[in-house]
């Protein structure tokens, strides 16, 4: 077992073992795998072992193979590159960028949020600008400030909205560029129940679909209900057959449904 450490100095090298506590700043680099039951991270840290966490508070920048625990907690201006199976809850605050994929039941976001690989979880509540590849979740709310981005999104329950603007920036509205208030899906937003507002996305699928004001959708499949709001835009929409061949029923959106809500 290593000895118990509250204190890691700038350029210090870290041991393998078991650490009740560990407290890095500056720059550290871990000589072996670690097990810290807490764990402090105000710097730079990195090396090619596992690191094993209870509870993690980190600011700064992590590159290893892969962070595993029960909690953590990014804050300030952080960066990773590793892969993260976190058992309890995720919390990512301010600004972050990471790279790998990310497991967790409970993930929050708020801030800046870039992240490159697959974020899988069970509830995941997102506020503030993000930029993320693929994300799965059985419960997914975002509410986006600013002009954000995702390749695909798939859940049972989805609401993506914007965050009302506040202050100033309700009397500047029309000296903005509106281009820069969209939530972009490149791939396909799949789930049970999903209601979209101010997103512009390729292809929406669900059971029970709303389609909000300001969102800009190519084609969407429901199965039980679609509402298509008045401010919205939709190019082609079908009901998915039952049929056991799995082909669909086509109908196309024509200038009336873009101008006045779908049947329920």
């Amino acid at each position: 077992m290593a000895p118990y450490s509250n204190n890691s100095y700038p350029y210090s090298k870290l041991r393998g073992g078991h650490y009740p506590s560990l407290m890095c700043f500056g720059n550290s680099t871990m000589l072996g795998s670690i097990r810290a039951d807490w764990m402090t991270l105000r710097g730079n840290l990195e090396g090619n072992y596992e690191l094993r966490v209870g509870t993690l508070r980190a600011t700064g920048s992590m590159q290893v193979p892969k962070l595993s625990g029960n909690n953590v907690l990014w804050y300030g201006n952080s960066k990773a590159r590793c892969n993260m199976e976190i058992a309890r809850a995720l919390s990512f605050n301010d600004s972050f960028i990471g790279e790998g994929s990310i497991v967790c039941p409970i993930i929050k976001m708020n801030g800046s949020v870039t992240h490159r690989g697959r974020i899988t979880a069970q509830d995941l509540t997102a506020k503030g600008v993000l930029s993320l590849a693929i994300l799965e979740s059985n419960d997914i709310r975002i509410e986006f400030s600013e002009r954000s981005n995702c390749a695909s999104i798939t859940g049972k329950r989805i609401l993506i909205t914007r965050r009302p603007l506040e202050g100033l920036a309700r009397f500047f509205m029309p000296l903005m560029d509106t281009q820069d208030l969209f939530f972009y899906v490149s791939g396909d937003i799949t789930g049970d129940s999903v209601s979209l507002e101010n997103v512009v996305a390729d292809r929406v699928i669900g059971n029970d679909v709303i389609i909000g004001p300001g969102c800009r959708i190519n084609k969407v499949i429901y199965r039980d209900h679609i509402y298509i709001d008045e401010a919205a835009c939709v190019d082609w929409y079908e009901p998915k057959s039952d049929e056991a061949d799995g082909e669909l029923n086509n109908k196309q959106a024509d200038g009336a449904a873009n101008n006045k809500p779908a049947d329920r």
